[in-house]
């Protein structure tokens, strides 16, 4: 587990979570290939699920389940449970668009899905933190 007890590390964290976001922007402005650009959603969100509990000092292990993070974050704010259903959706996009035999190519349209849940759930999360 992280150590989580840096006051800086969970702006870092954010850091890390706004270079991912605006890289998926990037890719889907330019027509980029889309596995990028959603798994790239997929880890602005992470990141934003961990800088939140790094902020609240709340120790996490390794790992990239959206729901595995939602409920730890739930433990420290219950309004974490009204994402349950993006960030299933955004779950997928981790393992489906990184590793063969899964890789898939997306839509566009479901690329610009994906890209307005991340914005959003980045932006409700961040207001969790400020």
């Amino acid at each position: 587990m992280p150590v989580n007890n840096n006051p800086k590390l969970f702006q870092e964290w954010i850091i890390k979570a706004q270079n991912d976001l605006r890289a998926a922007e990037i890719l889907y402005r330019e027509k980029g290939p889309s596995d990028t650009l959603c798994f790239h959603c997929h880890q602005a969100v992470e990141k934003y699920l961990k800088g939140f509990l790094v902020f609240n000092r709340k120790r996490f292990p390794k790992v990239h389940d959206l729901m595995f993070l939602m409920n730890l974050c739930k433990e420290i704010d219950r309004d974490f449970q009204q994402l349950k259903d993006d960030l299933i959706t955004l779950n997928k996009y981790y393992i489906e668009s990184r590793y063969p035999p899964e890789i898939r190519v997306y839509s566009r349209q479901e690329c610009k899905k994906i890209l307005s849940l991340a914005e959003k759930l980045t932006q409700l999360i961040a207001n969790k933190i400020i």
